[in-house]
């Protein structure tokens, strides 16, 4: 029986593979598409035996970006998308958290981007913390030919990625480029001409790694709006947390013996 799921999940060898599953659409973002996101980042998020996160796409785009047919016709739908829900741990309202809920992990997000990143699209890419690109694809912030603004959490995820006046650039002209030029903005990490294959290598590679550390890491980078202070208080601390714990004699015992190391 065929995936009938906009996105699904699959878990396996501590990889979780989240994939866009509406190819006919070009994986635009309809309602179903968003609830399913929100759901599947908090099954991720409850499964401590995940230590890595690969987004992906049937067909052959990652997402053209918001279905505007089937979601800005409906009022109830856009003051959905803009909710707060009070039950909720989210940095923002319902449609932010699609991005930056992907932040909010404490295991690495991997996007693997391929033919039309648009809008929406773009957005939940940028909320990974690598971005492995086909060299042809398209990345646009395409919301401005809507006549509205990019309102997904762009303005946390970007700007630490981009130089402030491309970003502006982009957003204002709604503008194209390729994976190439994206490459050289700084939007995306790597090129790869098979970029699922590329992120899930990179996801093995990760998964290799003492997770604790791992996880420390994706945490201080993520720190940026604190005080310089803060962020030494957050290294320090973290590091004490790490030493001298299972995970990382093993990866000491590993290193010196010259074998895989094994974590639990």
């Amino acid at each position: 029986m065929p995936n009938t799921l906009p996105v699904s999940l699959e878990i396996a060898h501590h990889i979780a593979v989240v994939r866009f599953n509406r190819p006919e659409k070009m994986n635009a973002l309809d309602m179903p598409t968003f609830a399913e996101i929100l759901k599947i980042q908090e099954q991720i998020a409850a499964n401590s035996n995940i230590r890595a996160v690969v987004l992906t796409a049937a067909g052959d785009n990652f997402c053209a970006g918001l279905d505007v047919q089937s979601v800005m016709i409906d009022p109830a739908a856009v003051e959905t998308l803009l909710s707060h829900p009070e039950n909720k741990n989210w940095l923002g309202n319902y449609v932010q958290q699609i991005v930056v809920g992907w932040q909010q992990l404490n295991i690495p997000v991997i996007a693997a981007l391929k033919g039309y990143v648009f809008g929406g699209g773009l957005q939940i890419a940028l909320g990974a913390d690598f971005r492995i690109s086909a060299p042809d694809s398209q990345l646009s912030i395409m919301e401005i030919r809507w006549g509205i603004i990019p309102d997904m959490g762009i303005s946390v995820v970007a700007p630490s990625l981009i130089a402030r006046d491309q970003l502006k650039l982009l957003a204002m002209t709604g503008d194209r480029i390729s994976g190439e030029q994206a490459l050289n903005f700084g939007l995306v990490t790597q090129l790869a001409n098979d970029p699922e294959q590329k992120a899930m290598t990179l996801a093995q590679q990760l998964c290799q790694k003492n997770p604790q550390a791992v996880q420390g890491i994706k945490q201080l980078f993520n720190g940026e709006h604190l005080e310089a202070s803060q962020r030494l208080a957050l290294e320090e601390e973290t590091q004490r947390k790490i030493l001298f714990s299972a995970n990382q004699l093993e990866a000491v015992q590993a290193n010196l013996q010259k074998r895989d190391p094994v974590f639990k």
